[in-house]
């Protein structure tokens, strides 16, 4: 029998990591060495495949192999048993029964007794085949199980740190911050709140010589890639921008599950549904801000279109309609170039079926909101305590009465809920000692069971409602430092819009009995959300609030106009 020019073939994945010192490469490749020089056989080329998958065979020395037999150069295939060569069945059937066949090639399987050269009907190589794929299949299932048991626990699993941390020395599965990289990624968040469209802040970073992701961690992994991309260590991208704008890491939370494989073969990475995420909040020290992360999220989600010099006007997203609710389109004077107001685009593109114009000029949209805010905020800085009062009032006043009416029924729900539990109790133990008859404790525990249920109903209903009045008063006391800053403000710009603006809603205009027009615009904050100053403030309040604290002539006399308008 020819003995032929041997190629040995050896694998190991990650998930044979329970193998040990048997399953390792060495070991493979001493085997298959000492049974090539006992039983003759000339080895042409050794194979390895170290850290790679055996459900499919898209594997660098594989192909190699098979170019090799291709040319004539190999016409035996030596591996230590079948599950080296690959997990997948039908595919191995394939390869060994018909394309080895086809090039006269001989496959031996030590561990298997397989020879293709001594037998043809190699049963066992099939079922082995088989049990082999189910093996992976398992295995895969048993790995993908691990990886979110990890996840859920809040472990970070990605081979390398994400850009602006890394992995801590002590803890690889925890992530600390990288202070270089982390500056970078603040100032790619504070340039979008500001305004900055992708492009522009593409080559912001670039004339800044920023390096991008890959070269930064080039600089600190100098061997690790191969490829030459990372030589244009400043060539960012925008979708290399959104993807840093749109991480959740940055907040310091850990998301796990955001794409999966296509299937057990097919290695294809696909995007997962959102609700299959696993999110862990809170994990390791966040970089951004939750009220920056939420503005930029906010501005993502919105219709941001850059103008030639790749800015965004800085009412982008915040200007909806009244009636339709879709956002106004801005309208440009190339000619002058500037801006000129806002229209409804559902009005313009489908007419009146659909919506009206509910327009309003850009001159008159940004003096209402400069003076909204700038109202506001004099009004926090003068008298904060008097001004967060008459806030909760303005937002629970209404409700007030029906959420003390709601935590005195709670009480009231807790205690007879307690009661139950004593009763049921007490009426099981009498069934134990034959006090009550069976028919009797059914029917008696089916009404007690029914009434307490229907308590559990009341009190979760109860508890959100006191829980949603009570985050009022959160709320106001995140807004309250934020609107004193803009006290002084001259004019507005895309930072403090994107700071304190939710959303800004226009109506149709109006006609007075005067024959004059009118025009109602709400101006909506984070936080708190629309607020009727006139319903807060009259003349008596403003100059209350003026006396209740120590403060300056300047401001008293800001306070009297302040109060002169707001009266008005």
């Amino acid at each position: 029998m020819e003995k032929g020019i041997a190629a040995i073939y050896c694998r190991l994945s990650q998930d044979d990591g329970d193998l040990g010192e048997s399953g390792s490469i060495q070991t493979q490749k001493a085997i298959l060495t000492r049974y090539c020089k006992d039983n003759h056989i000339a080895i042409g080329e050794i194979y390895c495949d170290d850290g790679y998958t055996g459900q499919n065979f898209n594997r660098p020395d594989f192909r190699r192999m098979m170019d090799d037999i291709d040319v004539g150069k190999i016409n035996v295939v030596i591996v230590n048993d079948l599950s080296r060569f690959g997990r997948e069945y039908a595919e191995m059937g394939l390869i060994i029964e018909h394309y080895f066949e086809e090039k006269g090639v001989r496959f031996i399987s030590l561990y298997d007794r397989v020879d293709t050269a001594k037998s043809k009907d190699n049963l066992i190589m099939a079922i082995t085949n088989v049990m082999n794929s189910f093996y992976a299949r398992q295995a895969s299932s048993k790995t993908k199980a691990a990886h979110r048991a990890r996840a859920q626990d809040g472990m970070y699993l990605a081979g390398h740190a994400l850009f602006g941390y890394m992995k801590d020395p002590n803890d690889r599965h925890k992530l600390i911050i990288d202070p270089p990289a982390a500056d970078v990624v603040q100032t790619i968040f504070q340039l979008f709140a500001d305004g900055v469209g992708y492009v522009r802040m593409t080559k912001i970073l670039r004339e800044r010589k920023i390096l991008n992701p890959m070269a930064y961690f080039n600089q600190n992994n100098p061997d690790y890639f191969k490829s030459d991309y990372w030589r244009k260590p400043f060539d960012w991208h925008a979708t290399s921008v959104r993807s840093i704008l749109m991480n959740q890491a940055y907040i310091g939370n850990v998301v796990f599950g955001k794409t999966k494989v296509k299937g057990l073969f097919d290695k294809k990475r696909i995007p997962a549904p959102q609700e299959e995420w696993i999110i862990v909040e809170n994990m390791h020290e966040r970089i951004i801000s939750r009220e920056l992360w939420d503005t930029v999220q906010q501005l993502m989600k919105s219709r941001r279109r850059e103008n030639s010099k790749g800015e965004v006007q800085m009412f982008a997203g915040l200007v909806k309609c009244s009636k339709c609710g879709s956002s106004l389109n801005v309208n440009f004077d190339k000619k002058k170039g500037k801006y000129t107001g806002f229209s409804c685009w559902v009005y313009k593109n489908y007419g009146k079926d659909r919506c009206t114009s509910h327009a309003i000029g850009w001159k008159t949209m940004n003096q209402l909101v400069l003076e909204d805010i700038r109202r506001n905020a004099k009004a926090a800085k003068l008298a904060t305590p008097k001004y967060k009062e008459m806030l909760i009032a303005a937002k629970t006043e209404k409700k007030r009465q029906e959420t003390e009416k709601c935590k005195r029924e709670l009480k009231t729900v807790d205690k007879r809920i307690a009661e139950l539990d004593k009763i049921m109790n007490k009426l099981y133990e009498d069934l134990a000692l034959e006090k009550v008859s069976e028919e009797r404790y059914q029917t008696m525990s089916k009404g007690y069971e029914a009434e307490q249920s229907g308590l559990k109903e009341r009190k979760n209903k109860l508890t959100e409602i006191i829980t949603k009045a009570e985050s009022v008063y959160e709320s106001i006391e995140k807004f309250l430092p934020i609107i004193k800053k803009y006290t002084d403000i001259t004019e507005l710009n895309t930072h403090i819009l994107n700071e304190l603006i939710q959303k800004i809603v226009v109506y149709e205009k109006t006609d007075n009995p005067d024959g004059s027009k009118s025009q109602r615009v709400d101006i909506h904050y984070k936080f708190i959300g629309y607020v009727e100053m006139k319903e807060m403030f009259g003349l008596p309040m403003v100059m209350a609030m003026a006396k209740d604290v120590e403060i300056d002539d300047a401001l008293v006399a800001e306070a009297k106009e302040l109060a002169k308008g707001l009266a008005g």
